[in-house]
């Protein structure tokens, strides 16, 4: 394992971590998700490593060690910009492997970066494995009034009250039903250790508007395999009903290889 930073397009160094497997099958590039960081990943990119696979993960700008004085710990950056993120982390694996395919894995928020890189970027890719998928909620058209409103109130870097009730993470028993992950993920100050600013739950909502925002795909590789992986009992993919959406959204913009795992029992991670 080695850890390193690249830069972004707007120099934030982007704190990485590789797991480079000899002569590896593929590359795969994991994305995380909302109030956590890389080093969470480190079991699941040591185990593809040891079944032949290169391994590649950042910590998100805003997130970890990816933070400088534009975007400190808790801001949660455009969507768009969080995805110019991720292009660059996959220019950087073609540079060291331009003869190897590169699999996608997105898990909660990271499935949601990852579906809008698809936008005009799903040519870059071989593979794609969303884990957590996030549901389109139906209510977010009220959701974004209501947080452009308290972001012109209280300010961006504010933190309301009212804007965290939808990122509130001390309740955490939907997460994992592994005591031990939980005790490690509440006691991880890069995950319960600070609150999102009112523009990063607001920039969250956006992110969800993206999910149906179906004129802004390019569709360049309607054959691109994509595999849905999902808890039983996740409420963020919102049970059968947002699994139903999340598959006909991508059959919509144009995908007709989509797969669909749901593990009986099983929580969000």
């Amino acid at each position: 394992m080695n850890e390193f930073t690249i830069n972004a397009i707007d120099e934030l160094p982007l704190s990485m971590a590789s797991f480079k497997a000899d002569n590896p099958k593929a590359v795969i590039q994991i994305i995380h998700g909302l109030k956590e960081h890389k080093k969470r990943y480190y079991h699941v990119a040591e185990y593809l490593q040891n079944n032949g696979y290169s391994v590649f993960i950042s910590d998100n700008r805003g997130h970890g060690y990816s933070v400088n004085q534009e975007y400190p710990l808790g801001y949660m950056a455009d969507i768009h910009l969080l995805v110019l993120d991720q292009l660059e982390i996959t220019k950087y694996i073609k540079s060291l492997y331009p003869e190897k395919k590169i699999y996608m894995l997105g898990h909660s928020y990271g499935s949601m970066i990852a579906r809008t890189y698809l936008q005009n970027h799903d040519n870059e890719i071989s593979k794609l494995i969303l884990s957590g998928t996030v549901a389109y909620n139906k209510f977010i058209n009220f959701g974004l009034i209501l947080g452009r409103l308290i972001n012109m109130v209280r300010g961006e870097k504010g933190k309301s009250f009212i804007l965290q009730t939808f990122a509130d993470n001390n309740n955490t028993s939907w997460v994992c039903s592994n005591k031990e992950t939980m005790e490690k993920y509440n006691q991880d100050p890069f995950c319960t250790g600070y609150k999102y600013m009112n523009v990063s739950i607001y920039n969250i909502f956006k992110a969800m508007k993206e999910l149906h925002n179906f004129k802004g795909y390019r569709c360049l590789n309607p054959d691109l395999p994509i595999l849905s992986i999902t808890g039983e009992k996740d409420p963020v993919t919102k049970g059968a009903k947002g699994l139903k959406d999340s598959i006909y959204s991508l059959e919509k913009i144009g995908y007709k290889n989509i797969e669909n795992i749901v593990y009986k029992n099983m929580l969000h991670e």
